[in-house]
């Protein structure tokens, strides 16, 4: 399994995330509108094999972003990308909703090498589906295609 490499630049001051595709109202959001945004505290292990302590990530459940976007009615599915452009994973958008957004851990922004400034959580996730250093989400009205989901390419690390 190939890993990706941190961005050279994750400075939360400058660091966004975008939604767009099937919707009506793209957007572009700062660490800090998300981090205003935050309401969630997720206690999450992050460890691939699962056996890691519960972390607490503070963030923004996807849903509440996604409903200021204004999906289209037949939005089914998202691809939410990381800033390494190879990398991106595919979601059933219910699913996507009840994800999270975290922008920090433990208190403080999320570190580079855990994903910040902008790491996707969700439930029972496997390793590759706990997006890092998130850039990009795309809202779309068919589920993306293999070659849209980088399942054998994972952020390095936790």
């Amino acid at each position: 399994m190939a890993h990706s490499d941190p961005p050279a630049d994750a400075s939360p001051e400058r660091w966004t995330v975008t939604v767009d595709g099937a919707v009506a109202d793209p957007r572009t959001v700062s660490v800090a509108d998300l981090a205003a945004m935050a309401t969630a505290a997720v206690a999450s292990s992050t460890d691939c094999e699962g056996e890691g302590p519960a972390e607490e990530w503070l963030g923004v459940r996807v849903g509440t972003l996604l409903d200021r976007t204004d999906p289209d009615a037949d939005a089914s599915h998202a691809l939410v990308r990381s800033s390494d452009e190879d990398f991106a994973c595919g979601f059933d958008i219910d699913r996507l909703r009840d994800a999270h957004l975290a922008v920090r851990l433990d208190g403080d922004p999320i570190p580079t090498d855990r994903g910040g400034p902008v790491r996707l959580l969700v439930d029972d996730a496997d390793c590759w589906e706990r997006v890092k250093w998130v850039a990009r989400i795309d809202v779309l009205d068919a589920p993306p295609g293999d070659a849209d989901t980088a399942r054998d390419r994972v952020p390095a690390d936790d």
